[in-house]
């Protein structure tokens, strides 16, 4: 038997002392990771962030004011020892497969070995708006997750490859890997064709979707049987999964208090137009809309916007969310982990209610202590 890893995903976003002091607390409350988004543009259109809209908008000015990832991670290998570090996640559109190869492995130069690249196939918001086409989303991943595996297992010798996207000459990779070991990799994948990839690629897997432990027992099915056609070895693999919570006094109570907090009508938004359906709503960006990956926040029409805010309904909100009391989110935590969650990523949206006081970070740091001790098998 093995005991469930805890991380936290922060925010990465200014004010800096923020950003510290939150780093600081989670590592103090035991956790196994520190993980950090990879963002230009928030998820909350900017007109719905206001002190009047939610408290916590007085600590944080605004959504979109992100800290560079990368540099935030070679001061978090300085301060925090013993804890894994990474993106959750990153992706191939901003930066090139070489230059995510080279970071990570300096990073677990710096960590001794504790580092994590995640990534994904995307997002439009961080892409779109700053002039490169959101385009050939996996393909794009695939040829990069290529690249980085044949640069870290080049031992220094010259690379030549022929993509779509990149093309490689001669190209060398002569920094040492950490002790010969590669940096390990977590893809965030939920489709088919994304599956597969984590499966072919792969260390570990990092969803951040709520699904229920049927879903995730499939889909990790799934990745093995990519693996096992591969080649790969799954013995180590590394099953995890991203959990958005809010924690208060009960899961309905602590929903009806998000539903009065303006922004969240902008993280129902954030959800695929097949899921508002399942409720009976018609999502206001239409039926076929992707979800988080494929908005824009600050691009929504107004009336959209209003659409959301009238119409958002405390079922579909709960459908993204782990809430309630400490208790109730460690009961809805445990089938997943029997269906095998190896590793659980929480992503704190309770603040957007309370502001973020010593209560949250009392619930928290309770929460984090309590999902160590679940236990899980041990295999992938």
């Amino acid at each position: 038997m093995a005991r469930l890893q805890v991380g936290v995903e922060t925010g990465c976003i200014a004010p800096l002392w923020l950003e510290r002091v939150s780093m600081r607390l989670a590592k103090l409350s035991g956790v196994d990771s520190l993980l950090l988004p990879d963002h230009y543009i928030g998820f909350v259109p900017r007109a719905l962030w206001k002190p009047e809209y939610t408290a916590a908008a007085k600590m944080v000015p605004s959504t979109d004011a992100f800290f560079d990832p990368f540099v935030m991670m070679g001061m978090m290998a300085a301060r925090y020892r013993r804890v894994r570090i990474g993106t959750g996640v990153t992706e191939a559109f901003r930066r090139h497969p070489a230059t995510l190869a080279q970071a990570f492995v300096t990073v677990d130069h710096m960590t001794g070995g504790r580092a994590i690249l995640g990534i994904g196939n995307g997002e439009r918001e961080n892409t779109e708006p700053y002039g490169m086409p959101f385009t050939r989303r996996v393909g794009r991943l695939e040829e990069a997750l290529a690249i980085i595996r044949k640069l870290w297992e080049s031992g220094g010798e010259p690379v030549s490859i022929d993509g779509p996207t990149w093309r490689l000459r001669d190209a060398l990779f002569a920094t040492p890997l950490y002790k010969g070991q590669a940096p390990k990799i977590w893809v965030a994948a939920h489709a088919p064709r994304m599956l597969g990839l984590t499966g072919r690629f792969a260390d570990g897997w990092y969803p951040t979707q709520k699904m229920s432990a049927d879903d995730y027992r499939h889909k990790l099915g799934m990745i093995r049987a990519a693996a096992a056609e591969a080649g790969r070895p799954v013995d180590r693999f590394e099953a995890a999964l991203q959990i958005q919570i809010a924690i208060g006094p009960g899961r309905q109570k602590t929903l009806d208090r998000l539903m009065k907090v303006k922004p969240v009508a902008a993280m129902g938004l954030l959800m695929p137009g097949a899921v508002w359906k399942t409720h009976g709503l018609r999502h206001p960006l239409g039926e076929t809309f992707e979800g988080f990956a494929d908005i824009i926040p600050n691009a929504v029409p107004p009336a959209a916007l209003a659409e959301a805010e009238r119409v958002v309904t405390r079922d579909l909100v709960g459908e993204a969310l782990f809430a309630g009391t400490v208790d109730e989110i460690v009961e809805e935590v445990k089938p997943l982990v029997a269906a095998g969650v190896r590793h659980v990523v929480m992503w704190n949206i309770g603040p957007l209610a309370t502001g973020g006081g010593a209560g949250d970070l009392i619930r928290q740091t309770q929460l984090i202590r309590r999902l160590r001790k679940l236990q899980t098998n041990g295999a992938a």
